[in-house]
């Protein structure tokens, strides 16, 4: 599997979308590719929530 598709989990600040029409709440953990994941965070949606190295 390429790091690009690789499943990173990040915890949602806000409400959004990820699939048309369905609504995923903030404060839940889920798991996006990397691209995504980098864009949710970027645009303030959503933080990291992988464990730091060594949990």
């Amino acid at each position: 599997m390429s790091e690009a598709k690789k499943p990173v989990p990040v915890r949602l600040i806000y409400d959004v979308w990820l699939k048309e029409s369905e609504r995923t709440p903030a404060g839940n953990v889920v798991s996006v590719e990397l691209g995504q994941a980098k864009a949710l965070i970027a645009n303030g949606k959503a933080e990291r929530a992988d464990p730091l190295p060594g949990e």
